[in-house]
Order: C-alpha cells, then structure tokens, then sequence
C-alpha cells in the first residue's frame, strides 16, 4: 500500500499519530522539536461474513465487510481474498470508487450486496461482483436468525496476514458460526462443503460477526515539517494543531470522515501518555502506565500499554521501550496480550532535522 492511499484505506480512518516534545518556551518551540513516533488507521464496521475456501487453488478465504446502518447515511462495501501460500497477499474490491483507486491492491468494483436479519441476531449476507481476473463471483452466507454470542467475539488473530505491510488489531463485539455457504468463481463451486476438511484444519466453515473495529498499524516512512502552531506531512494530507492540555500538550487532528479525530496527549516533560482516536460514536485509546520521551538523549526508558475501546473495554496490552539512537530516538512496540499478538513487534524510528522529523515505522519480526 502506498503512503497515500493509507491516508484514505478504511474510509474516514485516516490517520492517527501520537506525539512529540513540548518546551516551556512556547509553542513554535514545541512543533520544531516535535516528532510523531506512531500512525495508525482505525473504523467501524457493521457487518462482517468468512467463508473458508479449501478447494480453491489459490485463496484460504473470501470476506465480506460492510458500512450498513440504518442511522449512517454511508454505505460501503469490502470483500477481502486473502492468499494461501507466502506472505498471505490479500486482493481488495470496494463499491466505493474514490478509496479504491487511491490504494495499491484494491479494485473498483459495482456490487450486488443484500443483506437480511433481525437487529439482535445474525445475519445472511449475498453479494455478486467480478474479481481482480475478471471472472465472476458469487458469495451468499446464511447466519440469519443464529443467536450472536460473546463466543469468538474479542481480537481475532492476525494469522500472518499481510504481516509484511502492518499489524492489524480487528475486534468483533459479538459473532456466531454457520454451515450454510455457497461461493463460485469463474462458474466453479468453490462452497465450503461437509469432508472438504478432512483432517480439521479449520475449526468453522463460515462465521457472522457484528460490530467490528479496525485498528491498523502501516508500516512506511512520513516526513513532518513544524510550523509555529502545527506538524504537517502535505504529501500525506496530516496536520496537528498543538494545544495546551492538562499541564502538558496535545496534538488534535481533525480529519476526513464523520466525525474522525485523533487526540494525543503528552505531559510537562515532553513525553507521551497517550493517544485517543474517535471514530463516529467509537473509540480506541492506548493510554501508557508511564510516559516515555519520544526526542532527545534521555536514556533508555520503557512502559506498559493499554489498549481500550468503546468505551473504556481493555481489548490488548503490551510494552513500548524507547532508546536514544545516533539521529534521535527509537520506540520498539510488543503487543503480548493477547499472545498470539506478540509474533507481530514492530518499531518506530524518529530521526529529527532542522525543520521537522522523519518517522520509519517497521516489522520487527524475526524471520522464519
């Protein structure tokens, strides 16, 4: 994925950051010595449907994910083919034309998409397309009128996913499972089907989920320049107004979307506590036990981390060291819980110049 399509990937995400070194002084002093030491995109979904493929030569799973409620005036749809072998490549079709060309991987598409269920229970979903070759593509998915549960529900591993692009935090508030499947591509059946998984290496066929948020971490390089009251990266559509806030300093982004803004707080010493990124009525917070400086030589200092949303609901926690290096500071971040999470480290590079920073956020997985 391009830097700039990350700005527009999940549709009023946008992009969040957190923050940078605040002087006494005033604030032209703060945005020249300020640095961005995260981005993250983050969305809610209405709707979610998975369907295994283990017949299928080439994609593990078809998804489908939609923007659909009754009070949003937005409607959106995203299937998601995710690749078997490698690096687990995944192919995107959206019916909305603007993001999907602004993004490597996607692909404009019209979508036949129907959906049916009661408000309290699952859903059944049918939806018709042509995929990125061409050849037409038909999934229906019948979880209607299943109860939802709590069961499933929470973060879903990320299973090695585009693991080389980003960390994805993808949290379902309630889901269930079903059988009743059909897919076909190109005029073939490639439906889910009882003894097409012999030996149990999937654990459902098809599943449901309600309430989705997505919290994504893309890996890639951003350039920040300072002004007396804001940081901005024009090429990626950023800018931060510095505000006092609770005897320290934040930085808030209004940005594109319904009501999508990132707050990132630091205290009087220049260092992060935390960042808030409000989407619609949803949130997600990382909120640190300890502060950490994110410029300078101070040495080497670390934190636990929470990761809450909608409100105030605990969904991961994990550690952030920082360490001065020859250009600036390094943030090295590890999510170990939940555990599987901890297989997806990744760090953040500031590298500070005389009219701004550079930010490199990076794997920091051991190869295989």
């Amino acid at each position: 994925m391009t830097r700039h399509g990350l700005s527009r990937l999940l549709i009023g995400a946008a992009l969040v950051l957190a923050c940078m070194a605040f002087a006494t002084v005033g604030r032209s002093a703060a945005a020249a010595a300020s640095a961005v030491p995260l981005i993250s995109n983050h969305v809610y979904f209405d709707h979610h449907w998975y369907v295994w493929l283990p017949r299928h030569p080439t994609y593990e799973a078809v998804e489908v994910m939609s923007i659909d409620a009754p009070y949003n005036p937005y409607r959106l749809v995203w299937i998601i083919f995710t690749e078997r072998e490698g690096g687990k490549r995944q192919h995107h079709l959206m019916d909305d034309q603007r993001i999907a060309e602004a993004v490597d991987d996607f692909h404009y598409r019209e979508i036949d998409y129907r959906r049916a269920g009661g408000a309290e229970d699952g859903q059944s979903v049918y939806v018709s397309f042509s995929d990125p070759d061409g050849a037409r593509v038909e999934v229906e998915v019948d979880a209607e009128g299943i109860p939802l549960t709590e069961v499933g529900a929470g973060l879903t591993d990320q299973s090695g996913h585009s693991a080389d692009k980003l960390v994805m935090l993808f949290h379902r508030q309630r889901s269930t499972r079903t059988d009743n499947n059909r897919v076909a591509i190109g005029g073939k059946d490639f439906s889910f089907r009882v003894g097409d998984d012999p030996d149990g290496v999937h654990r459902f066929v098809a599943g449901y989920s309600a309430g989705i948020q997505i919290v994504i971490v893309p890996f890639g390089q951003w350039t920040f320049s300072a002004s007396e009251t804001r940081l901005s990266d024009e090429a990626a559509g950023l800018s931060f107004n510095i505000r006092e806030h609770n005897e320290g300093v934040a930085l808030v982004a209004d940005l594109p979307g319904y009501l999508n803004r990132a707050t990132i707080e630091l205290d009087t010493e220049s260092a992060l506590k935390r960042y808030r990124h409000d989407e619609g009525s949803h949130r997600m917070v990382i909120s640190l036990d300890e502060a950490v400086p994110l410029t300078g030589s101070a040495p080497q200092s670390a934190s636990r981390f929470s990761v809450l949303m909608d409100p105030d609901e605990p969904v991961a926690s994990g550690r952030v060291v920082s360490e001065p290096t020859a250009g600036g500071r390094r943030l090295s971040w590890t999510i170990d819980t939940p555990a599987w999470a901890a297989g997806y480290p990744f760090e953040s590079l500031i590298e500070q110049g005389n009219d701004g920073m550079t930010l490199t956020i990076r794997s920091a997985r051991q190869p295989d």
